[in-house]
């Protein structure tokens, strides 16, 4: 009875203030750290990523900017559906009007001619007065013309949606209803006369009948966040789904949880359901106030019978009858809302015990919001949890709370309840003296705890690179504040510059296999190669030759493939003697494994020689031009400041030829502003960017220009810093113009060669023939050994080739380049050499590749038991797992600019001529 005393003071009685804030933490289930891009990287499955996974937390400013984001989110909800609301509201206004009007009609035909306009608006009056929508009397004289439309009876007021009987929903005025008709009158067409002589003249029909406003629908608000310490994934609000921004999803799609309610133990979040059942049970009880701590003082002194009133049960046995007490407030358009939706869900009872919890959650959401008010902080836990307690989802059916104080609590299953019978007080013996009793729960997350419980861990690597890039912060320019994340693990902790650099990253053939495989994903190997990249470039060896205010370097896969599609569609003649087949229908069944890989893979190559050839370049460019522009909008200033690269794999390098080939030499300038540009009316047939770099690996591009008869030429007329030193080679003589097959508008060309791949060929000859032969074949400098300790290594800043001995003892080469007096020529040579050809294709060299030549071999396989045979089947698709490759993608993107910018050990050098 003093419980329920209690309880009635403190909602009669006191006006409680409404709880305090929870500080909510946002989790999501992935296998990949968002926030440690340093991270091991999981072998790809076929099932669903997030399956199972452990809750990882984001980082301490994304839950900031989570958070705020989604009660922005809760008032633009809030606004939408008083709109909503309001609509349905006038709606059903005007088929009330209607209603009362045809039984006024009715009544104006069998009352008799001596009843008057002004009783019939007396009866009007009276009908508003019991219906309580009466206002001031100057309203009444005003609208005493148009009380023709309103309800004459009680029984229609009642009948009417407005009025469902809830106290909660106020009926409209007599004001609001006469604007409304005021809006229907102006809403009208009007009638207009019209003098014509024409028959055929229908422009007057217009007049009459205008046609309809087609509304546009109405959308349901929704946010997007953008989160991770690479910017690479955004949580999509109210979904709380965790989606790749620039790629499409390749079941990476990771549900993301708002957590209210927190085991203590693990600092994890409880379960959805069971946190706004604990967050009803402490709006319930009012644990927050000063009379529950009497209450809990009060059961310690009584005993087992005292703390048995305290025991809030987690799930109503029955559902509840009665409804949540609404603070009236500012916001009367949101508790009607949770008001209807709490009672809508207590009007029929469930047939099981899933519905029934169901329900119960709704009803404990409505009581929840109505606590905290419209415009005060969202209490409620969201989302759908793929983990729970120790790892299993569990509802805790049978369990009953105990709320310690304003922020503990405990579950307790039944055997661990108070019982007078039993003699049980688990208050007094047990939770008052800080022992563990059943499942700890506290309300809102503690960072601190977090922090202990869960330490981040770091790894040689991680290390690494975070002294590189705290090495590079004081050259770095300024970071803006939606990089720095304050809580990121590994390499988040230091400063990570802006990024400066941007790689994309176009696919060869073979990804159509990779809607059968989700292991040969595109997206699973840049994923990787990405990874590398933030490794080298935080290695303190590489940054601290790099350029000056060079920042990060990001890559992003062109996934042009999957939206693209060979079957021919469009209208199709009926003629019945037009022979219409597929590719389904002429491929045997016979080996389907086999040409699978055939018409998944291989097939590629000849649809690009045939008429889809322009379909597939505009799906690359299409698909470029979209990622670009994403990166643009989540990062503001980098189409002014920054540079974009191109890395191109097999087929895909001889589409970027292709597209380089017609690209404007510089990108026009109302092409500038790439966030202002709606690619769909636009059908660019170019990129939207200036191309810097472009990386060739397993290219065919040298056959390709064979086969057309073209050769490789630098464009006229090309903003490039070695044109800009030598403007004489800015010739017709020496450069190609736009739109000739060959003449690519870039600074910089490589083409990377594995001497296994049997797909990759040579592009020095497609420039100079005679000037290729005499370059000796350069070698992506390496500082890994063999298998044996035994090989040779080339320095990447000295060119000094050196052998490596079995021994433990440190390489000390020199950085100044070996100097070796070249033989001069006799006076035979002299007469007979042609150098003007010599000098213009070494101009042309220079003006492709500052280093003065293209094609760069790496070093693969090798060793007492390699066999080239098989070593050919991985070479094609190895250069994203070669570190040498991704040093030299690293280091060439980021060094300076020019002839002088060029590594010592990349340079061409000219072969060695004997003696006569």
């Amino acid at each position: 009875m003093a419980s329920e005393a209690n309880q009635y003071i403190r909602k009669a009685l006191h006006n409680t203030p409404p709880p305090p804030p929870i500080r909510a933490r946002f989790f999501y289930a992935s296998p990949v750290p968002i926030d440690d891009p340093l991270s091991p990287l999981p072998p790809s499955t076929q099932g669903s990523a997030s399956a199972k996974q452990p809750a990882k937390a984001f980082s301490e400013y994304d839950n900031i900017a989570l958070d705020k984001a989604w009660h922005e989110l809760r008032q633009r909800v809030l606004k939408f559906r008083g709109k909503q609301n309001e609509r349905s509201r006038s709606k059903e206004t005007s088929r009330t009007r209607a209603r009362a009007g045809s039984v006024r009609d009715g009544r104006r035909r069998s009352d008799s001619a001596t009843n008057s306009i002004a009783s019939r608006s007396r009866v009007a009056r009276s009908a508003a007065a019991r219906s309580g929508i009466m206002e001031d009397s100057e309203d009444e004289d005003e609208g005493a013309a148009d009380d023709s439309h309103l309800p004459i009876t009680a029984a229609e007021v009642s009948t009417s949606p407005n009025t469902t009987g809830n106290p909660f929903i106020r009926a409209p005025s007599r004001t609001k209803i006469r604007a409304l008709q005021q809006e229907e009158r102006a809403a009208r067409p009007k009638m207009a006369t019209r003098d014509t002589y024409e028959w055929d003249d229908a422009s007057h029909l217009a007049e009459h009948s205008p046609a309809p406003e087609v509304r546009e629908k109405d959308e349901d608000p929704h946010a997007k966040v953008v989160v991770g310490v690479s910017r690479l994934h955004q949580v999509e609000m109210p979904e709380l789904q965790m989606t790749p921004i620039y790629w499409t999803p390749i079941q990476d799609t990771a549900p993301v949880v708002r957590g209210t309610w927190f085991y203590q133990d693990t600092m994890l979040p409880v379960e959805t359901a069971v946190a706004n059942m604990l967050e009803a049970g402490y709006v319930d009880r009012q644990v927050w106030t000063e009379t529950w701590k009497d209450e809990l003082n009060s059961a310690v002194e009584v005993g087992a019978a005292g703390e048995m009133k305290i025991v809030h049960k987690l799930w109503p046995e029955q559902m509840p009858d009665s409804r949540p007490v609404s603070r009236r407030g500012t916001a009367d358009v949101f508790t009607d809302d949770i008001v209807q939706e709490a009672t809508s869900a207590l009007v029929e009872d469930p047939d099981t015990p899933e519905q029934a919890r169901e329900k119960a959650v709704q009803a404990a959401c409505a009581i929840i919001d109505i606590a905290s008010g419209a415009n005060g902080a969202d209490n409620k836990a969201s989302g759908t949890p793929v983990y729970g307690y120790q790892g299993q989802v569990r509802s805790f059916a049978d369990f009953g709370v105990i709320y310690a104080n304003k922020k503990e609590a405990r579950l307790l299953k039944p055997s661990l309840m108070p019982s007078e019978y039993f003699g049980r007080r688990p208050l007094a013996n047990y939770i008052r003296k800080g022992y563990k009793l059943g499942i700890a729960v506290v309300r809102g997350f503690d960072q601190a705890l977090w922090n202990k419980l869960h330490p981040p861990k770091t790894t040689a690597k991680a290390e690494k690179a975070n002294r590189g890039a705290a090495a590079s912060s004081a050259t770095a320019p300024a970071i803006p504040p939606h990089v720095t994340s304050k809580a990121d693990v590994g390499i988040g902790d230091a400063d990570r510059p802006q990024v400066t650099d941007l790689i994309l990253i176009v696919h060869g053939i073979g990804q159509k296999w990779a809607s059968r495989y989700e292991s040969f994903h595109f997206t699973h190997a840049i994923n990787s190669f990405r990874r590398e990249i933030n490794v080298e470039l935080g290695s303190p060896e590489i940054r601290a030759r790099l350029r000056d205010g060079l920042g990060g370097i990001m890559a992003l896969p062109v996934n042009w493939r999957h939206s693209l599609s060979f079957e021919e569609g469009g209208y199709r003649d009926d003629d019945s003697t037009v022979n219409e087949f597929s590719l389904a229908d002429i491929t045997p069944e016979t080996l389907p494994s086999v040409r699978n890989i055939v018409s998944d893979v291989m097939l590629d190559i000849p649809y690009y020689m045939s008429h889809h050839q322009s379909k597939m370049i505009s799906a690359v460019i299409r698909e470029a031009n979209r990622v670009y522009q994403l990166w643009c909008k989540n990062n503001p200033g980098f189409a002014k400041n920054g540079r974009v690269h191109l890395i191109a794999h097999s087929l895909g390098s001889v589409m970027a030829i292709d597209i380089l080939s017609r690209q404007p030499t510089i990108v026009p300038d109302r092409l500038s502003d790439p966030t202002t540009i709606n690619l769909e009316s636009e059908h660019l047939e170019h990129f939207l960017f200036n191309t810097s770099n472009l990386y060739l690996a397993g290219s065919p591009a040298g056959f390709f220009l064979l086969l057309k008869k073209a050769q490789l030429l630098p464009r006229i007329d090309h903003p490039s810093a070695v044109a800009l030193e030598d403007p004489s080679s800015n010739t017709s003589t020496i450069c190609g113009e736009r739109g000739q097959y060959g003449c690519i508008a870039v600074e910089n060309v490589y083409n990377i060669i594995n001497p296994y791949d049997p797909v990759a060929y040579r592009m020095n000859a497609a420039v100079d023939a005679a000037y290729s032969a005499s370059l000796k074949q350069a070698h992506i400098p390496s500082a890994t050994p063999g298998w044996f300790g035994v090989g040779t290594k080339t320095s990447l800043f000295s060119g000094k080739t050196s052998s490596i001995k079995p021994t433990a003892a440190k390489n000390t080469a020199s950085t100044t380049p070996t100097t070796t007096l070249p033989r001069l020529p006799s006076n035979v040579e002299l007469e007979t050499h042609n150098f003007t050809r010599e000098e213009r294709a070494e101009k042309r060299m220079y003006l492709l590749n500052d280093n003065g030549q293209i094609d760069f071999f790496v070093r693969y396989g090798g060793g007492a038991f390699d066999i080239q045979y098989l070593t050919m089947l991985s070479a094609h698709s190895s250069y994203w797992l070669l570190k040498d490759f991704v040093r030299m993608v690293v280091t060439e993107t980021g060094r300076r600019e020019g002839k002088q910018g060029a590594f010592l050990g990349m340079r061409a050098e000219k072969r060695r001529k004997g003696p006569r």
